[in-house]
């Protein structure tokens, strides 16, 4: 059994012909018995051209999708009339998804032989925040972070909160998103499990130094951003299950990490970046990961 991991093609221009043109030759090349992909495919309004893209390069075996961020950017002038992620999942993915035969995880299970592959979104829940952060004296409050935007002068901010649908509550959205993943954990039975999310659910598998590097004295603004990395809760639930459990694959911060040897599981970031994207072979019953 052989999969293709990826994340984050963002299948939208100028990158959209590059990024298929490699993805078409990987599969060439291994011959994946199934495709995964760890979110950030495109953007809502380019999602079936996105899809058909995907079943293009891949015709007749599975592909299994989880959607992250960029997924739910329907941009400021259609934000009002999308009300939540469900909303623009609907309006949206299902209608790209269903007809192309693609498994989208935010709403239901994958299933490969005897694996079950259970993921999704994630969001972030603030659980990789450094802790005491200020700058030049100025403490960043929580206020700031359910904002998105650092208490210093910059035009820096995380953009979620400008292109998600408006109005989105952080914590809320990411309870809500552990909640979903649980209720598809219950659903998986008594088999083994490959979890595939896009915001990582361990610090480890952030690509990025450990927080206790930091030069607390005077960090750079994007210690700030930190906090939209991850879903530290959300691994606290995957490690419930963690006697089933063979591997996670995710994506979002752009950085590389693993793979990684979790506890009986392993753990891998993809790390693609804009245009250059970057994939694994896997072997889910051997538990092997060979980056590509």
């Amino acid at each position: 059994m052989q999969l293709l991991a990826t994340s984050d093609l963002h299948l939208v221009s100028p990158w959209r012909s590059r990024v298929v043109k490699i993805l078409r030759q990987w599969i060439e090349d291994y011959r994946p018995e199934g495709v995964l992909i760890a979110g950030d495919l495109a953007v809502p309004a380019e999602a079936k051209t996105a899809c058909a893209e995907l079943r293009r390069c891949f015709p007749d075996g599975p592909i299994i999708l989880c959607l992250g961020n960029h997924d739910f950017w329907v941009g400021p002038s259609a934000g009002g009339s999308c009300r939540d992620l469900a909303d623009v999942m609907r309006r949206y993915w299902i209608p790209a998804t269903e007809p192309q035969e693609i498994t989208l995880l935010d709403c239901q299970n994958g299933q490969f032989g005897g694996l079950t592959v259970c993921g999704g979104y994630g969001h972030y829940d603030l659980g990789f925040s450094v802790p005491d952060l200020a700058f030049n004296g100025t403490r960043v409050e929580r206020s700031h972070y359910l904002s998105g935007r650092p208490p210093v002068p910059t035009r820096l901010r995380w953009r979620d909160f400008d292109l998600m649908p408006r109005g989105l509550q952080l914590m809320k959205v990411a309870q809500e998103q552990i909640s979903q993943l649980g209720a598809r954990l219950v659903e998986t039975g008594t088999g083994p499990i490959l979890a595939v999310v896009h915001t990582p659910p361990f610090e480890s598998l952030l690509g990025l130094p450990p927080r206790e590097s930091l030069d607390q004295s005077a960090p750079t603004i994007y210690a700030f951003f930190r906090a939209y990395l991850g879903n530290r809760r959300m691994g606290q639930l995957l490690e419930k299950y963690c006697g089933r459990l063979l591997g996670v694959v995710c994506g979002h911060t752009h950085r590389a990490s693993g793979p990684l040897d979790l506890g009986g599981y392993f753990g891998v970031n993809v790390g693609s970046d804009y245009g250059r994207p970057r994939a694994c072979l896997i072997n889910p019953t051997e538990r092997s990961v060979v980056r590509i």
